[in-house]
């Protein structure tokens, strides 16, 4: 029997065993009493939860009941609603007071006994008792938390996966399409990091993720023409230069370059035709520096390594660069091609990207 039609049942049954427990107390008690009814529902580790939720009988114009004492087989979970000295929601609210309980397989039923007081001076029960749902509940495996976040930059395509789940760990297989794939099984807190370079920009790259086998996206280089308003020379000796030109038939350029480690920043604005350039000295430890290119009506923005001279080739995984917020799945720009900065020391890179735009797939 299916996880659905087991729930359907167990509610079924846990409304009707609710409600008749009330009712042959309300018998009984003249009229005063608690309304109970139990919501039934299994759990992945194949044990099953009841959530109780309690209501005063429909009484008019004599108060609220108070709750007195509070009977269950086992215990609530924590945060509940339903103890000694709470006041009971008359069931014309819409509100009412919950609590829940977690059972094992081995177990068949749960009880509850409510007794309240109200302002008149009388005082009533209310009872109930669920079943497992029916058919019982089965384990679940447990299911990998996989997670991929995605950007593009002038030079190539950046791929960062991670699970997020110890009890199960998902494959992930890239496939590039100019030959590349490998397929990797990341533990928990370490981030699987790795950049695919464009050889020839003409024909492009995409890149593409399947996890555990199955696809989940192909993700294709993008390009923008505010690349071309700035180049940077990387050299180990010297640190990173940026050069920004303006094209003649441009518009006015507003250029913001920010080192993480040093804190240290600046803000250019140059018209059409000017020129300038920015400096960031080699320094004894490796640096990122986070850039924005925007007109009135164009943006790009993105992040570029510097290594010193003794580190030869940065480790792809995990990632260099400074932690990102992780976003689910999404498609980010930015610069950080640390292995072709290294690899072309002193040759002069165009930079561009466009905002970094964060999307769930």
């Amino acid at each position: 029997m299916n996880r659905t039609l087991k729930r359907v049942l167990g509610l079924a049954g846990s409304a009707v065993l609710g409600l008749a427990g009330a009712v042959t107390f309300a018998s009984a008690a003249q009229a005063h009493h608690v309304e109970i009814e139990g919501i039934t529902e299994c759990t992945q580790d194949g044990g099953w939860t009841v959530v109780w939720q309690v209501t005063d009988w429909a009484s008019q114009g004599i108060g609220a009941g108070v709750i007195d004492t509070v009977t269950v087989d086992g215990e609530f979970n924590e945060g509940t609603e339903i103890v000694a000295g709470a006041e009971l929601p008359h069931p014309d609210s819409g509100n009412y007071l919950e609590g829940s309980q977690n059972f094992g397989a081995d177990v068949a039923t749960a009880s509850i006994t409510i007794d309240a007081s109200w302002p008149n001076g009388n005082t009533g029960t209310g009872s109930a008792l669920v079943s497992a749902p029916e058919g019982g509940c089965e384990a679940e495996e447990p299911r990998p938390e996989a997670y991929v976040d995605v950007w593009t930059d002038c030079f190539g395509i950046n791929v960062y996966a991670w699970n997020e789940s110890e009890e199960a760990l998902a494959e992930f297989t890239i496939e590039t399409s100019d030959g590349f794939s490998e397929t990797v099984t990341p533990a928990v807190e370490e981030d699987y990091y790795n950049y695919f370079t464009v050889e020839d920009p003409e024909a492009g790259l995409s890149v593409t993720i399947l996890v555990d086998g199955e696809l989940y996206d192909t993700f294709e280089w993008i390009d923008n023409p505010l690349c071309h308003y700035a180049t940077v020379e990387s050299t180990c000796e010297d640190g990173l230069t940026f050069t920004l030109t303006v094209p003649a038939e441009g518009e006015e350029t507003t250029f913001y370059f920010y080192n993480y480690t040093t804190e240290e920043e600046f803000e250019i604005v140059l018209g059409p035709g000017e020129t300038d350039t920015v400096n960031f000295p080699a320094a004894a430890e490796e640096f990122w520096v986070y850039y924005e290119i925007y007109t009135d009506k164009d943006y790009i923005s993105g992040e570029t390594p510097w290594y010193p001279c003794d580190v030869e080739t940065p480790s792809p995984s995990p990632s260099p660069k400074p932690e990102l917020p992780k976003t689910g799945s999404s498609l980010t720009i930015m610069i950080s091609s640390a292995a072709a900065l290294i690899a072309a020391a002193g040759v002069i890179f165009f930079l561009m990207r466009r905002r970094r735009a964060a999307q769930d797939w």
